[in-house]
């Protein structure tokens, strides 16, 4: 692979995405900026760059300028996973508004060793969608069923995330998922009843008008100890 789309086009496939279509319409790209990227009739700047390596979890450097095929390398110890946003039903967020991990607190949340490093990341609580079970603050940790190639299995928690508008709104919460015939039902574990649950076909993908995808399973939660300042 010698240039950068080539290696874009490589990093997007092993992410789980088939097309480019799906990947723009998951991180809400914009979607012939992204194909030029791909296709090579433009080369991302910088941001971009660091932007496709983050969604993709490949080094930046290697999309740059090549060499040895990034693999799914298993966690070593005292690895800790990064804080990469927020859980919080109800916030839809426009998709062009950038979202940064330095902009979260990090936590000493190590690694499970039984599934590849760069599918583990962390997520924060806000809400009350679930907290019955999750209180608002605790941090999940979560695995990316695709990329560590894992289908979750009734009463999981996973994380959901629904797009709408057009793709232009992307909500990311966290809800308990179970099946019903050819239905996935997703849902809440709440003392308000506000939160209602979300039923969709996994085949079209659809919840009336909002694309639903189950992209992680969550396997572990941290609660951080509150301190006076």
């Amino acid at each position: 692979m010698n240039t950068v789309g080539e290696r874009l086009k490589w990093a997007r496939q092993k992410a789980g995405y088939d097309s480019a279509a799906e990947a723009v319409r998951a991180f809400g790209w914009t979607k012939t900026t992204y194909a030029d990227h791909e296709n090579g009739h433009r080369q991302p700047k910088m941001p971009q760059l660091k932007r496709y390596a983050a969604a993709f979890t490949v080094p930046w450097l290697w999309l740059h300028e090549g060499g040895q095929l990034p693999g799914k390398r298993k966690p070593s110890q005292g690895d800790a996973i990064p804080v990469t946003g927020e859980v919080a039903a109800g916030q839809w967020l426009d998709t062009d508004v950038e979202v940064d991990s330095r902009d979260f607190d990090q936590f000493p949340i190590a690694a499970h060793p039984d599934f590849p490093f760069e599918s583990q990341y962390g997520l924060i609580v806000k809400g009350t969608s679930m907290n019955k079970i999750l209180a608002p603050g605790v941090v999940l940790h979560c695995v990316d069923i695709v990329k560590a190639e894992i289908d979750p299995l009734d009463d999981d928690i996973v994380i959901v995330q629904r797009m709408r508008h057009q793709g232009n709104q992307r909500e990311i919460t966290a809800k308990q998922i179970n099946r019903r015939g050819k239905m996935i039902v997703l849902s809440p574990s709440s003392t308000e009843s506000k939160w209602k649950p979300i039923s969709f076909n996994p085949d079209d993908g659809h919840d009336g008008d909002e694309e639903v995808r189950v992209v992680a399973l969550v396997i572990g939660r941290y609660t951080p100890m509150r301190r006076r300042k």
